[in-house]
Parts: structure tokens; C-alpha cells; sequence
């Protein structure tokens, strides 16, 4: 066992943790630059626009891809959400409402009229005497119900959104473009780990990550040792599959647990890969036993010469004083 390993601080040990986790996002920001661009080229692109037509053919989103809020625009919105009747061109296509009248193909405008604004029922709030043909939508509205209608189109508004929001052609898309997001964010982030947490410290003589080199510290094998290749890739693969790889798994948390209330102060990786983790400035670091026995050596001699130096300087300063004294 080296006897010179100063094990490092659980406060350092935290904060290089910290750090890693902070250059791996910080990476994985730019890394994600091109992976959007990838996407984008692989199927984002389509499925956005594909959700853009969709919304724009709804009728409830104006042509910027935005919400209608307006309550002027909501007769027209709600007409175009539920006729499937194409206003300019007067062919049926189906839209993303329900049939309002089973055993029809299509949804027609006096569909919409009868089940929607209650054409024929007495509490409705519209009058169907005279309905501008350009304009459809445009329904009047009985004397003294401004209010109610307004109330009315801004509730079934609500409504058509929900509509649309569980038809399976808006969840299929939502669906599709949440997948490619979720690949390519997932994707940046892996690899920006891979590359920070196992690649990068290939390149470093101590194979420690770069949060351990700002806080200054080092990793070694059980017995107190310049840990192996080997034992420094498996530690670091353990810490990337674990603390990165299963992100949403507390991993790090728990061998940071598990190390702090250790007596011997070592981590689940460091069970793992046999290893130990120690402050650099403080700890001699040796190749094995055979290297640090033989600096023990060195030391003893150096020490031994140290003594005798100081042995014949006593000796020296004793005869000066016994000669001051036979002159005196």
C-alpha cells in the first residue's frame, strides 16, 4: 500500500462531478449544431411542415402558424374546422373534425349548422333566414345574444382545438417530430459524454477527466498506485454508462452516498475498477511498490546522510568551543 496517498476531499470530489456534468452539456451544445442539421434532412423538416398544413387546413391557426385569438375570425375558424367542403373550390375532403352525422361521408355545411350553432331548436342564437353564400361562416345572430354567441364560438373554439389535438393524423406528427428531437438531443448528449468522459482522458498521462484536473485530482488503484489503462477506461466507461447513459437514474448520486459514508471512502466505480481517488498535490504517485520501496530507500539514505551532516557540525561546533576555552 503507498504510504504517501492523500485521499481527496468529498467536497472536490462532488465539484469535479459537477464540472463534468457541466463541460458534457456545454459540448453537447455545439455537437447538437450539426445534429439538427442532420435531422432536419432526415424527416424534422417534413414532419413540421406536415404539421404546419394540417394546422393551416384546420381552419384554428392563421397563415403564420399561430392560434386564432380573435373573436371576429372564430365564425369563420369554427366553419372551416368542421365543413369538410373546400370553400374556394367546393369539393369535400375530409378534415380533422368528427362526422356530426352518422352514416355521412363528409361533414356539409348544413351538418355544421344543424349540430353545431342548433339550427332548428329553439334556444338557438343564430337565425338561418338568410346566409350569405360567399360567406358561409357568417351566421346572424339573434337580437340581444351578441354575448351569448360570442361565449359560444370562443367554447366550441376550445372544443375543435381538442378535437384536433387527439385526431391520430396531429398525434402520429407530434409523435414523429418528439421522436427525431428526442434522437438527436439524446444522441448530442451521449456522445459529448463519450467523448469528455471516456475519449478525452485517453489523452492525459493521470486518465482523469478534466473536472478532476481542475480540482486537482487524481485516481490510482486500490493499493495507492498509477492505475492501468485498463482499470482507467473501465472506470470511466462505468461512470459514462452510469451517470450518463441511465441520466435519469440517480447513479452518481448514489456512489457519492456510498462513498461519503465509506471508511475507506471509495465509490461505486471505484469498487468497480478497483481504484481509489486521491489530491494530487498532496499524494506521490508511484508505478508499483518496487519504484516506491525504492524511494523509501532513497529517502533513508538521504536522511541518514542528513543526521551525519548534522552530527559532525555538533562535533565541529563542541571542539571550537573547547578550544575558546583551554585559550581563555
Amino acid at each position: 500500500m503507498n504510504h504517501y496517498v492523500v485521499k481527496q476531499t468529498m467536497g472536490k470530489r462532488f465539484l469535479a462531478g459537477l464540472l463534468d456534468t457541466i463541460i458534457v452539456i456545454v459540448v453537447a451544445l455545439f455537437i447538437y449544431i450539426p445534429a439538427q442539421i442532420i435531422a432536419e434532412k432526415n424527416g424534422l423538416n417534413q414532419a413540421l411542415g406536415d404539421i404546419y398544413i394540417l394546422t393551416i387546413k384546420s381552419g384554428l391557426y392563421d397563415l403564420k402558424g399561430d392560434i386564432i385569438k380573435d373573436d371576429e375570425l372564430y365564425p369563420k375558424a369554427l366553419y372551416t374546422f368542421y365543413v369538410d367542403q373546400n370553400i374556394e373550390t367546393g369539393e369535400y375532403e375530409r378534415g380533422y373534425s368528427a362526422l356530426l352525422v352518422e352514416g355521412h361521408e363528409y361533414n356539409t355545411a348544413e351538418d355544421y349548422y344543424t349540430v353545431i350553432l342548433g339550427k332548428g331548436k329553439e334556444d338557438t342564437l343564430f337565425t338561418f333566414a338568410t346566409i350569405d353564400e360567399e360567406a358561409p361562416w357568417a351566421v346572424p345572430i339573434k337580437s340581444g345574444q351578441e354575448e351569448a354567441a360570442k361565449q359560444f364560438y370562443r367554447t366550441e373554439i376550445e372544443k375543435a382545438h381538442q378535437h384536433l389535438d387527439y385526431h391520430p393524423a396531429a398525434i402520429a406528427l407530434i409523435k414523429k417530430v418528439e421522436t427525431i428531437l428526442f434522437i438527436t438531443i439524446g444522441s448530442s448528449y451521449l456522445i459529448s459524454a463519450f467523448l469528455m468522459i471516456v475519449i478525452v482522458p485517453n489523452f492525459r498521462k493521470d486518465k482523469v477527466t478534466l473536472g478532476k484536473v481542475i480540482t486537482g485530482t487524481i485516481v490510482l488503484n486500490r493499493l495507492g498506485y498509477k492505475m492501468s489503462v485498463l482499470q482507467a477506461n473501465m472506470r470511466n466507461f462505468a461512470i459514462f454508462i452510469f451517470s450518463f447513459g441511465f441520466f435519469f437514474v440517480p447513479f452518481h448520486l448514489i456512489s457519492f452516498i456510498l462513498a461519503f459514508f465509506s471508511k475507506t471512502k471509495r465509490s461505486m466505480y471505484d469498487h468497480l475498477a478497483a481504484t481509489l481517488v486521491a489530491d494530487k498535490k498532496a499524494t506521490l504517485v508511484f508505478n508499483d511498490v518496487n519504484e516506491e520501496t525504492k524511494y523509501r530507500k532513497e529517502l533513508a539514505q538521504r536522511l541518514i546522510a542528513v543526521d551525519k551532516r548534522k552530527a559532525e557540525s555538533r562535533e565541529e561546533r563542541l571542539k571550537e568551543k573547547e578550544m575558546l576555552n583551554l585559550n581563555d
